[in-house]
């Protein structure tokens, strides 16, 4: 009967320190982000796109952590590879229902977000493809944001460096944020 204490005893103490070394997890998916349900209808470019949502209503979302080739909204002018990195976005999920994981809202009251269809992560697709790279602030502090996505993101970018995919084949490349902010 004492073999039995002890081995209820053990297991308790099993499942406790278990629980204890997962609780961070546990708080963490506790704290997940809230969910969007929609439809594609409109990419404005290669990183921003509107949906219908499950209410009827038109949102726009920026694809969060992300900078794609970019045009100036007052001379027209567009970086190498804006057409095609909107393109790119266009085929995986115009017209095709998504969910996107809300990270808040911007400046602009867009809702900033990963989107994904079935399991896809268009923001990392999009990195991976070389038809956007990582978003200047989040690159030079990325503590300051979610870091399983950072981590993802650095770690295919680096893969669509060096194999010189999309952006990454122009030898002359200019980064979104540098390009916005030349004639200031």
């Amino acid at each position: 009967m004492s073999k039995l204490i002890i081995v209820r005893f053990a297991l308790i103490t099993v499942t406790l320190l278990v629980g204890l070394l997962t609780a961070p997890e546990a708080l963490q998916r506790h704290k997940e982000l809230p969910l969007i349900w929609g439809k594609v209808f409109n990419v404005y470019d290669g990183d921003t796109v509107a949906i219908k949502d499950s209410n009827g209503r038109e949102v726009r979302v920026q694809l969060a952590y992300i900078d794609a080739p970019d045009m100036d909204s007052k001379t027209g002018d567009k970086q190498p590879l804006h057409a095609e990195s909107m393109k790119s976005l266009a085929k995986m999920i115009k017209g095709k229902e998504v969910i996107i994981e809300s990270t808040g809202k911007d400046k602009f009251n867009r809702v900033e977000g990963i989107i994904y269809i079935d399991r896809l992560n268009i923001n990392l697709e999009m990195i991976r493809r070389g038809m956007a790279e990582i978003y200047y602030p989040v690159r030079v502090r990325p503590k300051s944001y979610i870091k399983k996505y950072v981590d993802q993101f650095l770690k295919v970018e680096k893969y669509a460096k060096k194999s010189g995919h999309g952006v990454w084949s122009l030898p002359d490349y200019t980064s979104p944020y540098k390009f916005r902010r030349r004639h200031r």
